[in-house]
């Protein structure tokens, strides 16, 4: 988890590069290459963390665009980190983004019971999660290819039993 932090905001440029002493575990390697970010900005379509139980914490940072990019091997606090880039990805995080904000309403008027939507940054999927009760009857994969044709984007609809409902406040009564 420090190491999530660690890069997170080394990666974003929030802080200068944390100091500590040199043999500190919470040292940030100063052969991290904080150009990645930058580099990759313009192609970047979704950016994270990836820790797999038995399995070596890895960074992940999909682009957008065919130019392969070789995974680096870094140290982290002491420990390996690996930047794995996956290449291909059809749009940019912030495409999809507005791919999403831009055709809420039309979700909206699209899908009965839609109750939540997101933009994917793991899969470049445009998530919608549906009530399944107030779905019935309605032909939910053909208006999922509909969507995907019009956005140009993929789409994934999650299927709920749960209902969303506002959280009611009210202070329990005392105990007499």
């Amino acid at each position: 988890m420090k190491h999530t932090l660690a890069i997170a905001l080394v990666c974003l440029g929030t802080i200068p590069a944390i100091a500590a002493e040199p043999e500190s575990p919470d040292r940030i390697d100063p052969l991290f290459d904080c150009s990645i970010p930058e580099t990759f900005a313009s192609r970047l379509a979704g950016l994270f963390w990836d820790q797999k139980e038995s399995e070596e914490s890895r960074l992940v940072l999909r682009l957008t665009g065919g130019e392969l990019v070789e995974t680096r091997k870094l140290t982290m606090c002491g420990e390996p980190l690996t930047v794995e880039f996956i290449s291909g990805q059809m749009h940019t995080r912030e495409e999809l983004e507005k791919l999403h904000s831009n055709n809420l309403e039309w979700f909206r008027g699209k899908f009965p019971g839609l109750q939540g939507t997101y933009a994917d940054e793991r899969t470049g999927e445009i998530v919608l999660e549906i009530y399944t009760a107030e779905a019935g009857g309605v032909d939910v994969e053909a208006l999922r290819r509909e969507s995907e044709s019009r956005l140009g984007a993929p789409l994934r609809v999650a299927m709920t039993m749960a209902k969303l409902v506002p959280a009611i406040l009210n202070p329990v009564p005392a105990m007499e």
